[in-house]
């Protein structure tokens, strides 16, 4: 119910952003929605790990098998925390 929640809200931002609608007119806004979106890829990359693990447990692959769906969760976690890092340089940065 939370993931559908948040990715509602984001594609809703991403259709502003696309139509010209999302204005970042002022710093505060950038520094607003950069803090934002730590915590959403900050959660992303925490949840999709936490699935990974969940998928893990509920079907374990034998070995040497991968569970490729888990495995793609955990990327993606990878991904998030990433992309977190590099929200959080931003927002570090001089200039911002």
């Amino acid at each position: 119910m939370h993931a559908r929640s948040a990715a509602d809200a984001l594609e809703r931002l991403l259709n502003d952003v696309r139509t010209g609608r999302a204005e970042w007119s002022h710093p505060h806004a950038i520094r607003q929605a950069v803090a934002d979106l730590t915590r959403i890829s900050e959660a992303l990359a925490t949840t999709a790990q936490q699935m990974a693990a969940a998928l893990d447990r509920e079907r374990p692959a034998p070995a040497p098998t991968r569970n490729h769906a888990a495995a793609a969760l955990r990327e993606a976690g990878v991904a998030g925390a990433t992309a977190t890092h590099h929200l959080r340089r931003a927002h570090r940065a001089p200039g911002y």
